[in-house]
Protein backbone atom coordinates (compact mmCIF):
# COMPACT_ATOMS: atom_id res chain seq x y z
CA UNK A 1 0.00 0.00 0.00
CA UNK A 2 1.26 3.07 -0.68
CA UNK A 3 2.11 5.69 1.87
CA UNK A 4 -0.82 7.57 3.31
CA UNK A 5 -0.10 11.52 3.93
CA UNK A 6 -2.38 14.10 5.17
CA UNK A 7 -3.31 16.53 3.20
CA UNK A 8 -2.49 20.05 4.88
CA UNK A 9 -4.31 22.34 2.62
CA UNK A 10 -7.75 21.72 3.90
CA UNK A 11 -8.99 19.84 0.89
CA UNK A 12 -11.98 17.74 1.01
CA UNK A 13 -11.98 14.59 -0.64
CA UNK A 14 -13.92 13.72 -3.57
CA UNK A 15 -16.31 11.31 -4.77
CA UNK A 16 -16.12 9.07 -7.54
CA UNK A 17 -16.52 11.70 -10.27
CA UNK A 18 -15.22 14.92 -11.14
CA UNK A 19 -16.88 17.86 -9.38
CA UNK A 20 -17.82 16.40 -6.07
CA UNK A 21 -20.74 14.72 -6.99
CA UNK A 22 -21.12 11.25 -5.83
CA UNK A 23 -21.10 8.46 -7.96
CA UNK A 24 -23.01 5.31 -7.06
CA UNK A 25 -23.80 1.82 -8.62
CA UNK A 26 -25.49 -1.01 -7.01
CA UNK A 27 -23.23 -3.99 -6.39
CA UNK A 28 -23.54 -7.40 -4.55
CA UNK A 29 -22.39 -7.16 -1.33
CA UNK A 30 -21.45 -10.54 -0.89
CA UNK A 31 -19.54 -11.06 -3.89
CA UNK A 32 -17.16 -7.82 -2.17
CA UNK A 33 -17.49 -8.99 1.32
CA UNK A 34 -18.45 -13.32 1.51
CA UNK A 35 -17.65 -13.00 5.41
CA UNK A 36 -21.36 -11.67 5.98
CA UNK A 37 -22.85 -14.57 4.29
CA UNK A 38 -20.78 -17.40 6.02
CA UNK A 39 -23.91 -18.28 8.17
CA UNK A 40 -26.28 -18.49 5.70
CA UNK A 41 -27.14 -21.85 4.78
CA UNK A 42 -24.89 -22.73 1.40
CA UNK A 43 -28.47 -23.93 -0.62
CA UNK A 44 -29.48 -20.50 -0.29
CA UNK A 45 -26.10 -18.17 -0.53
CA UNK A 46 -26.78 -17.78 -4.48
CA UNK A 47 -30.39 -16.04 -3.50
CA UNK A 48 -29.03 -13.81 -0.56
CA UNK A 49 -26.14 -12.74 -3.14
CA UNK A 50 -29.06 -11.72 -5.45
CA UNK A 51 -31.37 -10.43 -2.79
CA UNK A 52 -28.80 -8.05 -0.82
CA UNK A 53 -27.55 -5.21 -3.25
CA UNK A 54 -26.01 -1.92 -2.06
CA UNK A 55 -25.32 1.29 -3.47
CA UNK A 56 -21.29 1.37 -3.82
CA UNK A 57 -19.65 4.90 -4.07
CA UNK A 58 -15.65 5.79 -4.01
CA UNK A 59 -14.02 8.31 -2.14
CA UNK A 60 -10.43 9.87 -2.83
CA UNK A 61 -7.68 11.04 -0.73
CA UNK A 62 -8.11 14.18 1.37
CA UNK A 63 -10.80 15.37 3.87
CA UNK A 64 -14.14 13.61 3.83
CA UNK A 65 -17.61 14.68 5.27
CA UNK A 66 -20.30 12.03 5.11
CA UNK A 67 -23.01 12.98 4.29
CA UNK A 68 -25.92 13.08 6.53
CA UNK A 69 -28.27 10.05 6.74
CA UNK A 70 -31.67 9.11 8.37
CA UNK A 71 -31.80 7.22 11.35
CA UNK A 72 -33.02 4.24 9.78
CA UNK A 73 -29.79 3.85 7.65
CA UNK A 74 -27.21 0.97 8.59
CA UNK A 75 -24.30 3.34 8.12
CA UNK A 76 -21.18 2.46 5.56
CA UNK A 77 -19.24 -0.46 5.35
CA UNK A 78 -15.66 -0.23 4.37
CA UNK A 79 -14.73 -2.54 1.12
CA UNK A 80 -11.63 -0.90 0.49
CA UNK A 81 -8.72 1.68 1.71
CA UNK A 82 -8.09 3.39 4.22
CA UNK A 83 -9.74 6.37 6.53
CA UNK A 84 -8.67 7.96 10.15
CA UNK A 85 -11.04 9.96 11.94
CA UNK A 86 -10.05 12.51 14.29
CA UNK A 87 -11.63 13.00 17.60
CA UNK A 88 -10.49 17.00 18.27
CA UNK A 89 -11.03 17.17 21.71
CA UNK A 90 -10.09 21.02 23.84
CA UNK A 91 -7.32 21.24 21.23
CA UNK A 92 -6.27 17.75 21.35
CA UNK A 93 -6.50 15.26 18.49
CA UNK A 94 -7.15 11.87 19.04
CA UNK A 95 -6.69 9.38 15.91
CA UNK A 96 -8.24 5.78 14.80
CA UNK A 97 -8.03 4.10 11.49
CA UNK A 98 -10.12 2.14 9.80
CA UNK A 99 -10.45 0.33 7.06
CA UNK A 100 -11.66 -2.83 5.00
CA UNK A 101 -14.40 -4.88 6.63
CA UNK A 102 -15.68 -1.49 9.25
CA UNK A 103 -19.12 -0.42 9.68
CA UNK A 104 -19.17 3.32 10.13
CA UNK A 105 -22.48 4.06 11.57
CA UNK A 106 -24.13 6.77 11.93
CA UNK A 107 -24.26 7.57 15.31
CA UNK A 108 -20.05 7.10 14.85
CA UNK A 109 -19.87 9.81 12.35
CA UNK A 110 -21.83 13.07 14.22
CA UNK A 111 -21.12 14.95 17.30
CA UNK A 112 -23.95 17.11 17.34
CA UNK A 113 -25.77 14.78 20.50
CA UNK A 114 -23.23 15.40 22.71
CA UNK A 115 -22.31 17.35 26.32
CA UNK A 116 -18.85 17.18 25.86
CA UNK A 117 -18.00 19.78 22.83
CA UNK A 118 -15.91 18.29 20.61
CA UNK A 119 -15.91 17.56 16.45
CA UNK A 120 -15.20 14.70 14.51
CA UNK A 121 -13.23 15.06 11.11
CA UNK A 122 -12.91 11.96 8.77
CA UNK A 123 -9.55 11.92 6.41
CA UNK A 124 -9.27 9.28 3.46
CA UNK A 125 -5.81 8.11 3.98
CA UNK A 126 -5.89 5.90 0.34
CA UNK A 127 -9.04 5.91 -1.82
CA UNK A 128 -12.15 4.40 -0.19
CA UNK A 129 -15.07 2.25 -1.75
CA UNK A 130 -18.23 2.01 0.52
CA UNK A 131 -21.19 0.43 0.40
CA UNK A 132 -24.03 2.61 1.63
CA UNK A 133 -26.43 0.47 3.75
CA UNK A 134 -29.87 2.79 3.03
CA UNK A 135 -32.81 1.89 4.74
CA UNK A 136 -34.02 0.22 1.22
CA UNK A 137 -30.59 -2.22 1.79
CA UNK A 138 -31.89 -2.31 5.61
CA UNK A 139 -35.46 -3.81 4.54
CA UNK A 140 -33.83 -6.66 2.22
CA UNK A 141 -31.72 -7.71 4.75
CA UNK A 142 -34.97 -8.73 7.19
CA UNK A 143 -34.81 -11.67 5.12
CA UNK A 144 -31.42 -12.22 6.01
CA UNK A 145 -30.58 -12.28 10.07
CA UNK A 146 -27.29 -14.37 9.29
CA UNK A 147 -26.16 -11.36 7.43
CA UNK A 148 -27.91 -8.49 9.93
CA UNK A 149 -25.86 -10.56 12.69
CA UNK A 150 -22.35 -10.54 11.17
CA UNK A 151 -23.11 -6.67 10.60
CA UNK A 152 -23.88 -6.27 14.28
CA UNK A 153 -20.75 -8.43 15.25
CA UNK A 154 -18.71 -5.61 12.68
CA UNK A 155 -20.16 -2.63 14.75
CA UNK A 156 -19.25 -4.42 18.09
CA UNK A 157 -15.42 -5.40 17.08
CA UNK A 158 -15.14 -1.62 16.01
CA UNK A 159 -16.41 -0.90 19.45
CA UNK A 160 -13.54 -3.65 21.12
CA UNK A 161 -10.57 -2.49 18.95
CA UNK A 162 -11.47 1.07 20.38
CA UNK A 163 -11.52 -0.06 23.99
CA UNK A 164 -7.96 -2.03 23.21
CA UNK A 165 -6.83 1.36 21.81
CA UNK A 166 -8.08 3.73 25.01
CA UNK A 167 -5.98 0.97 26.87
CA UNK A 168 -2.20 1.20 24.73
CA UNK A 169 -3.00 4.72 25.45
CA UNK A 170 -2.45 4.48 29.61
CA UNK A 171 0.65 2.27 28.62
CA UNK A 172 4.19 4.56 29.15
CA UNK A 173 6.80 5.03 27.99
CA UNK A 174 5.95 6.13 24.63
CA UNK A 175 8.30 3.52 23.29
CA UNK A 176 6.11 0.96 24.91
CA UNK A 177 2.97 2.61 23.26
CA UNK A 178 4.86 2.81 20.03
CA UNK A 179 5.44 -1.03 19.62
CA UNK A 180 2.27 -2.53 20.91
CA UNK A 181 0.03 0.09 19.05
CA UNK A 182 2.54 -1.34 15.46
CA UNK A 183 1.72 -4.94 16.33
CA UNK A 184 -1.82 -3.92 17.15
CA UNK A 185 -2.15 -2.46 13.65
CA UNK A 186 -0.20 -5.52 12.41
CA UNK A 187 -3.14 -7.53 12.95
CA UNK A 188 -4.92 -6.21 10.31
CA UNK A 189 -2.41 -4.60 8.02
CA UNK A 190 0.56 -6.80 8.63
CA UNK A 191 2.22 -9.18 6.58
CA UNK A 192 4.73 -11.81 7.21
CA UNK A 193 7.96 -11.58 5.45
CA UNK A 194 11.43 -13.69 5.78
CA UNK A 195 12.64 -10.49 7.73
CA UNK A 196 9.67 -9.69 9.94
CA UNK A 197 6.18 -8.43 10.13
CA UNK A 198 5.80 -5.68 7.15
CA UNK A 199 2.93 -3.29 8.35
CA UNK A 200 2.01 -1.45 4.95
CA UNK A 201 0.71 1.73 6.44
CA UNK A 202 3.21 4.61 5.81
CA UNK A 203 2.14 6.32 8.73
CA UNK A 204 3.77 9.82 9.63
CA UNK A 205 5.57 10.99 12.85
CA UNK A 206 2.69 13.31 13.22
CA UNK A 207 -0.25 10.88 12.81
CA UNK A 208 1.19 8.34 15.02
CA UNK A 209 1.51 10.78 17.71
CA UNK A 210 -2.44 11.33 17.18
CA UNK A 211 -2.47 7.44 17.37
CA UNK A 212 -0.71 7.18 20.65
CA UNK A 213 -1.72 10.55 22.24
CA UNK A 214 1.89 12.39 22.23
CA UNK A 215 3.25 15.35 20.58
CA UNK A 216 5.60 14.45 17.38
CA UNK A 217 8.70 15.33 18.84
CA UNK A 218 8.24 12.38 21.26
CA UNK A 219 7.36 10.20 18.94
CA UNK A 220 10.50 10.74 16.84
CA UNK A 221 12.62 10.14 19.94
CA UNK A 222 10.93 7.23 20.90
CA UNK A 223 10.76 5.73 17.10
CA UNK A 224 14.66 6.63 17.22
CA UNK A 225 14.90 4.62 20.01
CA UNK A 226 13.12 1.54 18.97
CA UNK A 227 14.77 2.10 15.69
CA UNK A 228 18.34 1.19 17.71
CA UNK A 229 16.85 -1.33 19.65
CA UNK A 230 16.23 -3.15 16.43
CA UNK A 231 12.32 -3.56 17.27
CA UNK A 232 11.29 -1.38 14.67
CA UNK A 233 12.58 -0.87 11.64
CA UNK A 234 11.44 1.69 8.76
CA UNK A 235 11.70 0.62 5.00
CA UNK A 236 12.19 2.73 2.22
CA UNK A 237 9.29 2.93 0.68
CA UNK A 238 8.09 4.78 4.30
CA UNK A 239 6.50 2.01 5.60
CA UNK A 240 8.00 -0.30 8.65
CA UNK A 241 9.06 -3.22 9.51
CA UNK A 242 8.35 -5.34 13.00
CA UNK A 243 10.87 -7.49 14.18
CA UNK A 244 11.05 -10.50 16.69
CA UNK A 245 7.66 -11.74 18.21
CA UNK A 246 4.79 -10.11 19.42
CA UNK A 247 4.97 -7.97 22.99
CA UNK A 248 4.19 -10.97 25.80
CA UNK A 249 2.75 -9.61 28.31
CA UNK A 250 5.29 -6.05 27.74
CA UNK A 251 7.74 -8.60 29.46
CA UNK A 252 10.35 -7.51 26.42
CA UNK A 253 8.97 -4.14 25.27
CA UNK A 254 10.59 -1.95 28.01
CA UNK A 255 13.81 -0.12 26.76
CA UNK A 256 16.67 0.68 28.90
CA UNK A 257 16.00 3.54 31.11
CA UNK A 258 18.73 5.66 29.04
CA UNK A 259 16.26 5.30 26.25
CA UNK A 260 12.60 6.34 28.30
CA UNK A 261 10.86 9.12 26.91
CA UNK A 262 8.07 11.62 27.82
CA UNK A 263 4.69 12.57 26.30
Amino acid sequence: MAAPRRLRDGKRASWGRPGGVPETRGARLLDFDPDLGARIPPELRTQARAALIARTTTVQRGRWEPPEVDPRHFGFLVLSGLLARDVVLAGTTCTELFGEGDLLHPLTISSDDSLVHHRVEWQVLEPIRVAILDEHFARTMLAWPHVMRALLERGLRCAWRSSLHAALLQLNPVETRLLVLFWYLAERWGRVTPRGVRLGLGLSHETLGHLVGCQRASVTTALGHLTESGLVARRSDRTWLLRGAPPDELSAVHPAPAAVSSA
